[in-house]
């Protein structure tokens, strides 16, 4: 690639910044994360189960502000389920 295109592809990314495009393509990023989420995916579960374990593996500086046991509870299903949607969206299952 030359020096010329990764600096057009630059001034195209900061100009699409600028415009604020990307504001009504969020919308449709986040209308579309959550379809098809009551299918089973194996690598979305796979995700979940390991991102529910770096959180209890790094514990100790994840739950400095959250003492309450209650609230770290919903963190670790929060992980899961966060895993398992990026997994389920990265594999495309």
């Amino acid at each position: 690639m030359a020096l010329e295109d990764m600096w057009d592809g630059v001034v195209e990314e900061f100009e699409y910044l600028i415009s604020f495009e990307w504001f009504s393509d969020m919308e449709e990023f986040f209308s579309g994360l959550f379809e098809n989420i009551g299918e089973f995916s194996f690598v979305g579960i796979l995700y979940g189960f390991v991102l529910a374990i770096l959180v209890f593996l790094f514990r100790k500086s994840v739950f400095v502000m959250i003492p309450n046991i209650f609230l770290q509870i919903i963190f670790y299903a929060v992980a899961f389920f966060m895993g398992y949607i990026m997994g389920k969206r990265l594999w495309g299952e």
